[in-house]
């Protein structure tokens, strides 16, 4: 009786700290801290973005791409489509400022990273594909 009791006041305080998202795995981190297979890869990321290098941008993103600028204002992009939308998607020059930034916020997902903008509550989101990882999603915050 003891112990059923024990364990329950337990699992009850685990779910209060975790708001209730015991199965939520996520949790935010500095991108140094990330693997060192994702620094890599977000550091290549991070200088096409900068450098407006479209093509090697493309090579690094999973199609189609999902999009979320506001409520309603969501959905996929084909390459084309992401290629014509660059601007919107990279945020112009404070989206780069952004991409300058060395050691950003991410929430780590198992393999999954989601790279947070705070200034603008938008999220650039990888995910483990294989061996390496793709550029998936971005999202803005309502």
């Amino acid at each position: 009786m003891k112990m059923t009791l024990l364990l329950t006041v337990l699992l009850l305080f685990a779910f209060a700290i975790n708001g209730g998202e015991i199965a939520n795995a996520q949790r935010e981190t500095r991108l140094s801290s990330a693997p060192k297979a994702f620094q890599v890869f977000y550091a290549k990321f991070r200088k096409a973005v900068i450098a407006k290098d479209k093509a090697t941008v493309v090579s690094m993103t999973r199609f189609p791409f999902n999009y979320g600028y506001d409520a309603g204002d969501e959905g996929t992009y084909s390459k084309s489509q992401f290629l014509r939308n660059f601007d919107n998607i990279f945020g112009g020059a404070e989206g780069i400022a952004f991409f300058k930034r060395a050691n950003p916020t991410c929430h780590v997902d198992g393999g999954n990273f989601d790279v947070v903008d705070e200034s603008d509550a938008s999220h650039h989101i990888f995910e483990k594909r294989g061996a390496g990882y793709r550029f998936t999603s971005y999202i803005v915050e309502p």
